[in-house]
């Protein structure tokens, strides 16, 4: 076997993903540029879902949605908190599409440091890890940051102006005003009496996400002062709104709600809105249901995909190797088989001619050595007898 070494200079992307496949393991190309941004080789279009492009979200609905005298409605009614939970729905989109659009700013002015040209394979596998790096750190982040001011608002005991997490009583003796809480029932329409167990009562003031099934109501009342606060729905109500809830706060009600009636026109027409709205298309692709609640979008920043591109050429061109080497081995040809006999024969040849003379030399010395001690005397021939030599 031969092993040889090989160049090429400045190799094209196709040369490069050549050698890649044929010499996998010994190919190195040093690149020319070993600082190479993201943004060089990456590219994002995030696709958002509908609901964050829809007039769900336009101020235009928004300012005309139940524009009513709050103090009139129910506490669980739908008309009362509608308002302000797509104003929350609205914020939810606007601050998935700013973070998402600020992180990939971030995330694209970075850069890889890369010494020599990878092969597709490990540039893909790179590049993946990259991205989901990315969205986990960008998700976990906006969910913590949503977290805290949840806890902030509750921990804080601050009064919706919708007055469903806490309302203020007059004492008329006294003429003085004090907070009351509320309560929301867990699980069924009507609490048939103010004794029920902290099971079936959900207390605003240990939690901001207490929720009831949103309706609407043909009367506006108060827990009277010498009653429970708890929001009984008794009567029940004239219909519910299909997937929406209310709660103590309009940001807590709205993630836990799904957005199933505003896929259907004629829940839309139920509730009372304009058929100059469109309603969510039911039919299109998306990878969340129609009853897919609103936090479970928020969480994955109503997302839909990425649509996250890399360009393994832009990456090489990048790097611009100017050279590329490898080694491989080869079967000797019939000229290198007689080159390699002849050098050893040449060599055999000069060993031969060193030792040949040196070996002469000894044995002629050893030869000499026996003769001499062969050779008998006198003193040791006592008969006389005739010696005969040969030379």
């Amino acid at each position: 076997m031969q092993t040889h070494i090989g160049t090429v200079t400045s190799p094209s992307v196709d040369q490069f993903e050549h050698l890649s496949d044929e010499y996998p393991n010994t190919l190195v190309c040093p690149c020319s540029q070993t600082n190479i941004r993201y943004d060089e080789f990456m590219l994002f279009d995030p696709r958002y879902h509908q609901v964050c492009s829809s007039q769900l979200i336009s101020q235009e609905f928004i300012s005309t949605l139940f524009n009513i005298n709050m103090s009139q409605f129910y506490p669980l009614d739908f008309r009362l908190m509608a308002m302000s939970q797509f104003q929350v729905l609205a914020s939810l989109c606007q601050t998935a599409a700013w973070t998402i659009s600020s992180d990939l700013n971030q995330f694209l002015a970075q850069q890889i440091i890369t010494n020599q040209a990878v092969s597709r394979e490990v540039f893909e596998a790179q590049v993946e890890a990259l991205v989901e790096q990315m969205q986990t750190t960008t998700i976990a982040n906006v969910k913590y940051i949503d977290q805290l001011v949840s806890q902030v608002t509750l921990n804080s005991g601050i009064m919706s102006a919708l007055n469903t997490n806490r309302y203020l009583i007059q004492n008329p003796l006294v003429s003085t005003y004090y907070s009351q809480h509320g309560q929301y029932p867990i699980g069924n329409y009507v609490i048939s009496n103010t004794s029920n167990s902290n099971n079936t009562i959900c207390d605003c003031t240990a939690m901001s996400n207490c929720t009831f099934q949103a309706g609407y109501y043909n009367y506006a009342i108060r827990p009277p002062q010498n009653m429970s606060s708890v929001y009984q729905p008794s009567p029940p109500p004239i219909f519910i709104v299909p997937g929406m809830l209310v709660g103590c706060l309009p940001h807590d009600s709205m993630l836990q709600s799904t957005l199933e009636c505003f896929y259907n026109r004629s829940c839309l027409d139920l509730i009372g809105i304009s058929q100059a709205i469109i309603p969510l298309n039911a039919t299109a692709s998306s990878r969340f249901g129609v009853d897919t609640a609103v936090n479970t979008m928020f969480e994955q920043l109503f997302v839909e995909t990425w649509q996250n591109s890399s360009k393994f050429t832009s990456y090489y061109n990048a790097c611009r190797p100017e050279a590329c080497s490898y080694t491989y081995t080869q079967r000797g040809n019939f000229l290198y088989a007689m080159t390699m006999l002849l050098s050893l024969i040449g060599g055999l040849t000069t060993i031969l001619g060193i030792l040949v003379p040196l070996l002469v030399q000894l044995f002629r010395h050893l030869l000499v050595k026996c003769r001499g001690e062969a050779i008998p005397t006198m003193d040791n021939n006592p008969e006389g007898r005739q010696l005969v030599y040969f030379s």
